[in-house]
């Protein structure tokens, strides 16, 4: 039989270590597992263990199995003695104790060789603005709360200290959750705040780029521990906008995409669009209706219900979320809530959002 290597939480990872070290270390602790017991002690069946590292270049790959990933494979070996004597039994006992704690630091060391490979990918798409590898290709291992912590690291790295624009919610809809196989919405960083939002967006750039209307939400006071409930989410918000958000989603093998490789490239961030915020008590974000049309074209039709089936609890979960992830919110930040409707795949022309007593706002995207 085979077994793959998966790992728990990634902040088990040595963070500034590079694939080459983690590699080392892992051979370093598979060495010391097998040689530190005389295993001619065991009786019964041993099973031998071999290891093969598949090397490979920096060039995408195709599964964890077929990666740098660690390969195992065991094979019954039947010994029989007649008899053997007990101290030497507690010996082999003890000894295959360190084993198996060795053996679980090897195999965190072998997830963290994934771990650093997927955002060392991530980050060199951004900074050549070539499309993202899928993260569960490169490693099918990958659940998605280590999605959230290389998100939540590559992020970090990003902002070089600076504070995020705000934070987003995704997939908020069931029929976009089933479309990327996610059983729960997504959240991301917004690393640039709207008023750098080119006024002409350019596909040659942008190759991924989709539009969605949606509401966005101001915080007055900074949040630093979950909230509890709406009411209490109420009380930290001073304005409510219409808005646009305009994501990238360009990936490498767009028809494989799913939600954890969506979550830990930042959900796809890349510009949104505000109007003009008003306080709480003068809009409802769960009545508000809005169209999206482009070139005089309607594309798409949405309720502020769409997101969720409520704003405010669309809104609460993004919060907590982001707090687990080990964000604070502070003022003045923005949260948008999810796409209300369809998101559209962007085409040169003119976009123009209609909120309808919420205002307008238009976006120009060029090729």
């Amino acid at each position: 039989m085979s077994v793959v290597a998966s790992a728990g939480a990634s902040s088990f990872c040595p963070q500034a270590a590079s694939d080459s070290d983690i590699i080392n270390a892992a051979r370093i602790s598979f060495v010391f597992m097998w040689s530190s017991t005389p295993v001619s002690l065991i009786t019964g069946e041993l099973i031998t263990m071999y290891i093969t590292l598949k090397a490979k270049d920096s060039s995408s790959v195709n599964s964890a199995i077929d990666s740098s990933a660690f390969q195992f494979r065991l094979k019954p070996v039947m010994k029989s003695s007649d008899r053997i004597d007990r101290r030497f039994i507690s010996r082999a006992i003890i000894a295959q104790s360190s084993k198996i704690a060795l053996f679980t630091v090897y195999l965190g060391l072998v997830a963290c060789a994934h771990t650093s490979h997927i955002e060392r990918s991530i980050e060199n798409a951004w900074q050549t603005n070539s499309s993202i590898p899928l993260a569960h290709v490169v490693d099918e291992t990958l659940t998605i709360e280590r999605a959230y912590e290389i998100q939540t690291r590559i992020v970090r790295r990003a902002l070089r200290d600076a504070k995020p624009a705000g934070f987003k919610a995704g997939l908020t809809s069931a029929p976009s959750r089933a479309r990327f196989g996610a059983t729960n919405p997504v959240a991301g960083v917004l690393l640039k705040p709207a008023h750098l939002t080119p006024s002409k967006l350019d596909l040659n750039v942008l190759k991924g780029l989709y539009i969605e209307v949606e509401v966005a939400m101001r915080l007055r006071t900074p949040v630093r521990t979950r909230l509890a409930s709406i009411d209490e989410l109420k009380s930290h918000i001073d304005g409510i906008a219409p808005a646009i958000e305009l994501p990238n989603l360009d990936y490498q093998d767009a028809q494989k995409l799913n939600a954890l490789d969506i979550v830990a490239s930042n959900v796809a961030a890349a510009y949104f669009i505000v109007g003009s915020f008003a306080p709480v008590e003068e809009r409802d974000p769960n009545a508000v209706s809005a169209t999206l049309e482009c070139d005089g074209k309607e594309l798409n039709v949405g309720q502020g219900h769409d997101a969720m089936g409520d704003q405010w609890a669309a809104a609460l979960w993004l919060v907590n979320t982001m707090l687990d992830q080990g964000w604070t919110l502070e003022s003045g930040q923005i949260l948008l809530t999810g796409a209300l409707g369809k998101m559209i795949r962007a085409q040169p022309g003119r976009c123009l959002a209609d909120f309808g007593d919420w205002g307008r706002l238009n976006v120009q995207v060029s090729q």
